[in-house]
C-alpha cells in the first residue's frame, strides 16, 4: 500500500474538496477528519471516502455552505440538525457544544439529525477526553444505510450502528473504543474489494444468506453479520438500542420497511469526571 505524507495528504483532499464547490472550511475540517481517520488506523473512514464525498457534493447528498442549527436547548442538553451538511462540520460542532455544557453542568447531552456521513466518531470523543471529560457518542443512519441482518436473519434491517466512548489517562492519551455494532463497518468491506481481497469467514453473507467471503457479494444484496459470532444477538441488541438512542431520541428516525436515504442521527454525551471523582 503506498504512503503519503499526512500534510501532503490534507492539502490534497482540501483542493479535491474545494474544486467540488465545498468552502474552505468546510473542505479543511473534513480533510483534517478523514487524514485524522487513516493515521489512528481507521482506514475505513479515511481517505477512502472521498470518492463518496465528492459524488455526494455533485449529487447534493451533502449540502454545502449551510450551518448546523440549534433546534431546541436547555443548560444540559441540545438537539441540533445539520441541515444535511457534512457530518464532520456537524459533529464538531456537537460535541463542542456538548463540552462546553458538561463543563458547566456536570454531564451534557445533545442529539443531531439530517447530518451526513459522520465519519470516524473515535475523532470526536477522544477530543472531549483530552479536556478531562468522558464521553459517549452513538450513530446510527436515520433509518436508512440497512446493511446488517438480524441474529439468524436474512434480510438487512440496521445500519452498522457505531458506539465510541473515550475517557482521558494519566498518560496523557486517552483511552478510546470506537465499534460496530455489526463484525465489520461497511467501510471495511469497501476497503477488501477496492484491493481485491477476500474478507475474513463470519464477516458477510451473499443475497441468499449464506456465508461468503466475496467483498462483491456484499454490494450484490448480501449483508453484514451482527458482532458476536454465535452470540451476535448480543451485537444486534446493542444495535437495536443504538437505533433508538441515536435515531428515535434525535428526532432522525429508525429502522423502517421503506428505508430512506441515509442521514446520521446521533446522540453525544459528556461527562465531567470532577464533579463525581477527582481526575488524578
Amino acid at each position: 500500500m503506498p504512503k503519503f505524507n499526512a500534510a501532503d495528504l490534507k492539502r490534497y483532499v482540501v483542493d479535491l474538496f474545494e474544486a467540488a464547490k465545498a468552502s474552505s472550511q468546510e473542505a479543511r475540517i473534513v480533510a483534517e477528519h478523514l487524514v485524522g481517520a487513516n493515521l489512528a488506523g481507521v482506514d475505513s473512514h479515511g481517505v477512502l471516502r472521498v470518492p463518496q464525498y465528492v459524488s455526494a457534493m455533485q449529487t447534493g447528498k451533502v449540502k454545502l455552505g449551510v450551518r448546523p442549527q440549534v433546534v431546541s436547548e436547555s443548560e444540559s442538553t441540545a438537539v441540533i440538525d445539520g441541515c444535511d451538511g457534512f457530518g464532520q462540520v456537524v459533529c464538531n460542532e456537537a460535541m463542542t457544544l456538548a463540552v462546553n455544557k458538561a463543563l458547566k453542568r456536570g454531564i451534557a447531552a445533545v442529539t443531531v439529525r439530517n447530518s451526513y456521513h459522520s465519519g470516524c466518531i473515535a475523532l470526536y470523543t477522544k477530543r472531549a477526553a483530552t479536556k478531562g471529560l468522558i464521553a459517549i457518542a452513538t450513530v446510527n443512519a436515520g433509518g436508512g444505510g440497512q446493511s446488517m441482518v438480524p441474529f439468524g436473519g436474512l434480510a438487512r434491517r440496521l445500519a452498522t450502528n457505531p458506539l465510541s466512548i473515550a475517557a482521558p489517562s494519566l498518560h496523557g492519551h486517552p483511552v478510546v473504543l470506537d465499534i460496530a455494532t455489526s463484525v465489520a463497518p461497511e467501510g471495511k468491506i469497501r476497503d477488501y474489494y477496492q484491493n481485491d481481497k477476500s474478507v475474513p469467514v463470519g464477516w458477510i453473507t451473499n443475497s441468499e444468506g449464506l456465508p461468503t467471503t466475496d467483498p462483491k457479494d456484499f454490494y450484490k444484496g448480501g449483508a453484514l453479520l451482527p458482532l458476536g459470532g454465535t452470540a451476535g444477538y448480543k451485537g444486534f441488541g446493542l444495535a437495536f438500542m443504538i437505533d433508538i438512542l441515536a435515531g428515535a431520541l434525535s428526532g432522525a428516525g429508525c429502522c423502517r420497511a421503506d428505508p430512506p436515504d441515509p442521514k446520521d442521527g446521533l446522540l453525544m454525551v459528556a461527562i465531567d469526571i470532577k464533579r463525581f471523582i477527582p481526575l488524578e
